[in-house]
């Protein structure tokens, strides 16, 4: 419902046989056209990659059988408990069940990128600044020297006070 809300497509690609694959979809509010069942290993890595040709994709899974698609989208997460070939092809791995991590993820991604936009807003109006001065004469090679380390600095400072993923207890 959550990623619904985001306007965020969820699918359901399970091996598992395709009448459970869909009370499994069901249960989960996820479109009856969104699910497929008794998919293979190159069934839902196929999937994936015809998807991530129209926009992000983010593929959930726990077996060996999810590890190509995991690799095929892009961002791959591994859930706690899963195949050590899932984890291996992951470039995340959830340690606590259930859906949980996945909404932390897609939080924490929200957040890293407004630190990033934060970053580059800061060090672009800085280094305008910075610019002026220089092209007004009012900037020597000894304060030019002292200023960009401390752009660097300003822009690392800032996004260390913005922590992106937060602990939930």
């Amino acid at each position: 419902a959550r990623l619904k809300r985001e306007r965020r497509r969820p699918y359901l690609l399970s091996g598992d046989h395709p009448a459970v694959a869909a009370r499994v979809g069901a249960a989960l509010g996820i479109d009856a056209g969104s699910i497929e069942g008794g998919a293979s290993p190159e069934a839902k890595r196929a999937a994936v990659a015809r998807l991530a040709r129209s926009g992000t994709v983010v593929m959930i899974g726990d077996g060996v059988n999810d590890a190509s698609a995991m690799q095929a989208a892009h961002v791959g997460v591994a859930v706690g408990g899963g195949a050590a070939a899932s984890q291996v092809a992951a470039d995340v791995f959830a340690v606590r069940a259930g859906l949980g991590p996945v909404a932390a993820l897609f939080d924490g991604s929200r957040a890293v990128m407004r630190t990033v936009r934060r970053g580059l807003a800061v060090s672009l109006l800085y280094n305008a600044i910075g610019a002026a001065a220089a092209v007004a004469g009012l900037v020597t090679p000894l304060v030019a020297a002292i200023a960009m380390p401390v752009s660097s600095l300003a822009v690392v400072a800032l996004a260390l006070m913005q922590p992106s993923f937060r602990a939930r207890h």
